[in-house]
């Protein structure tokens, strides 16, 4: 079988097109053990016209964060982490929401989240009657990238045979029946186990961005005509379930089928007001607040840019992370830094006010880091605060960012440039 070439290739792709209808109030969990790749919900929303999100810790899942929003979306991350934090209290708002008619939109951990399991604390959750089928007790020797190659489930584990672009085949419903491309980071292959679970995509083939961590023939066998994508019920609400990253901005066909679930799952009423205690700054206290975040994201940007050629690895928890994905974080903040500065006015959360010194914390901590590897000391306790306070000072800016432009107070300009 020869790789083909991957539909929606990144240097190919267009920007996906905006649907008709405003789209549900979003949810994005951002919280303990997420990663990086909630962001790239924020720039695929935006991307699609979908500006009314709202980025949620754990805790704020837990105690009622759910109430008032349509859909909640979880991203890539560590999935044991992910359960911990959110706790019974957690699983039972969760179980609650989709319930009561919620959407729940699953990406990689967030897709092994709900899948069945006896392993605590993911047996707190359960929702969906499918199982992982890329799970193995005796493990290949990898062909490359180890760090990436797999992780410990029990006594089994979760191991992934190729990361990069894949072909996937819809199976109908707002999927379709066409083949589009979407890209695998660790996401699993699923089995249905139980009725009412609906296979909308499999793993159709490999393309020629496919990097194979295993043998090709054992990366055939493990995923292809496997479930990619899933939908179950609970009660008045729906479950999808995304082995790849279909959020993922480069890939516009498989945006087209993430807006064309969230078009379904549009209410046709109008929305009550937002619940979030937002407050409006005035002029001055904007410009004053906006240039302050300017300065620290840029010292920050600086910084990072330094440590990205660092071959320094650091494992928590299930991840494994490296230099280059604190840019990530800070250049989702920097790309619309423009934006919020030209608004008509400045709508922000609660906590807004902490993030000049949360970024200049970030930036001393940089450093530090920086410091510490030049001189050959461990540094994964350092670098686990760090990405800690990069995803809280993620979070608080995305949540002024969003607001603000919910509220129709960002002026047209130059097209910001996703990341």
């Amino acid at each position: 079988m020869q790789a083909r070439q991957a539909y929606g290739e990144q240097a190919q792709e267009q920007a996906a097109p905006r649907p008709a209808a405003r789209g549900p109030r979003l949810g994005v969990y951002c919280g303990a053990g997420s990663s990086h790749s909630w962001l790239w919900l924020a720039d695929t929303c935006e991307a699609l016209g979908l500006g009314d999100l709202r980025f949620l810790e754990a805790g704020e899942v837990a105690s009622g964060g759910l109430s008032g929003l349509d859909a909640l979306a979880v991203s890539g991350g560590d999935t044991f982490a992910m359960a911990g934090a959110l706790g019974p209290a957690g699983a039972a708002a969760l179980r609650r929401f989709i319930a009561g008619g919620g959407l729940y939109l699953g990406f990689c951990a967030g897709a092994y989240l709900l899948l069945r399991s006896s392993k605590e604390p993911l047996n707190l959750f359960n929702l969906v009657e499918a199982t992982i089928a890329n799970l193995s007790r005796r493990l290949p020797q990898p062909l490359i990238m180890p760090e990436k190659f797999a992780t410990p489930y029990g006594c089994d584990y979760v191991f992934h045979p190729v990361r990069e672009a894949l072909i996937l085949r819809g199976q109908g419903g707002p999927l379709g029946e066409g083949e589009f491309s979407a890209p695998l980071y660790g996401g699993p292959a699923m089995q249905p186990a139980g009725p009412g679970v609906e296979v909308l995509a499999t793993y159709q083939d490999f393309s020629q961005a496919t990097r194979f961590l295993a043998p090709r023939e054992l990366a055939a066998q493990t995923l292809l005509g496997r479930a990619a994508v899933l939908r179950g019920r609970l009660g008045a609400g729906v479950m999808y379930l995304f082995g790849p990253h279909c959020e993922h901005p480069r890939f516009a066909q498989a945006n087209r089928r993430l807006a064309a679930i969230l078009a379904e799952h549009t209410p046709s009423q109008a929305l009550a007001p937002d619940g979030r205690g937002l407050a409006e700054l005035g002029p001055a206290q904007a410009r004053r607040l906006l240039s302050e975040v300017r300065r620290q994201v840029s010292n920050s940007r600086i910084v990072a840019l330094a440590l990205e050629d660092h071959p320094a690895r650091w494992r928590m928890g299930g991840k494994v992370y490296e230099p280059a994905k604190l840019r990530v974080f800070l250049e989702a903040l920097w790309s619309r830094t423009g934006a919020l500065e030209r608004a008509r006015r400045l709508l922000v959360p609660a906590g807004a006010a902490e993030l000049p010194a949360l970024l200049a914390g970030v930036t001393e901590s940089i450093r530090a880091l920086r410091r510490e590897l030049e001189e050959g000391q461990e540094t994964t306790e350092r670098a686990a605060g760090l990405f800690k306070d990069l995803r809280r000072a993620a979070a608080l800016y995305l949540n002024m960012y969003f607001a603000t432009a919910a509220a129709g107070a960002l002026r047209p300009g130059r097209a910001r440039r996703l990341h």
